[in-house]
């Protein structure tokens, strides 16, 4: 009896002939090449990101106490304990405010312009020139209700001292005979007798003609644009 043999397997393709397609060839994968300098570089930017974030957040936190005006103080007049506040602000390098701390030492001072509620107050609105400045006068107008405008007289303001005389028109104009020119200081409340004192400055060679005028009711006040 004759044994019949099995068939022996085919040897598998090669990849190159699987279905009839071509099979490319398999590659390792590719080795990452590591770049100590890059790496130390981004550690060096996060580590310097984090440090300035932590900087302006404690900036912006701190805050030191500085000098502010409580109320309007109009040139001229000297600083009372009553005109300053205390305020704190965060550092900036734009604002020069007076420390809180030197509180005493410009009490008594003198503004060199008219300073706002709420300002902060810095050496630059401060001056150690007393008034008046040399060359001029201090004299106290008393004027009746129709001597001067409705309009509150500030400090500071331009003004025009014209003679009037009893019975008789005010001159008129700046080039009129008497007329002085003179700025306001400060404004007093009307007194019993109806009349209201402003002190102005003049110049020292009208000063005296001024004052005797002023002392017989012979003034009228005209506000004029300033400077």
């Amino acid at each position: 009896m004759t044994r019949t043999q099995p068939p022996k397997p085919s040897a598998p393709l090669p990849p190159q002939a699987v279905n009839g397609l071509s099979r490319a060839p398999v590659l390792p994968a590719p080795r990452r090449r590591r770049r100590p300098a890059l790496l130390a570089l981004a550690v060096t930017m996060v580590i310097l990101g984090a440090l300035g974030a932590a900087y302006l957040a404690t900036s912006l936190g701190q805050t030191s106490s500085v000098i502010a005006i409580a109320r309007e103080v109009p040139w001229g007049q000297t600083l009372t304990a009553a005109d300053l506040a205390e305020a704190r602000i965060s550092a900036d390098p734009a604002l020069e405010p007076i420390p809180y701390a030197e509180r005493d030492q410009v009490i008594g001072r003198m503004v060199a312009s008219t300073l706002a509620p709420g300002s902060l107050l810095t050496r630059d609105a401060l001056t150690d020139q007393r008034l008046p400045a040399p060359g001029q006068q201090l004299v106290g107008v008393g004027v009746s209700t129709v001597q001067l405008p409705t309009t509150a007289l500030r400090a500071g303001d331009d003004v025009l001292l014209v003679p009037v005389v009893a019975g008789a028109a005010p001159a008129t104009g700046a080039a009129g005979p008497g007329v002085v020119e003179a700025t306001v200081v400060q404004t007093g409340p009307p007194g019993t007798d109806g009349l209201r004192v402003v002190d102005v400055l003049v110049d020292s060679a009208d000063g005296p003609d001024v004052a005797a005028r002023a002392a017989a009711g012979l003034i009228a006040i005209v506000v004029v644009p300033g400077e």
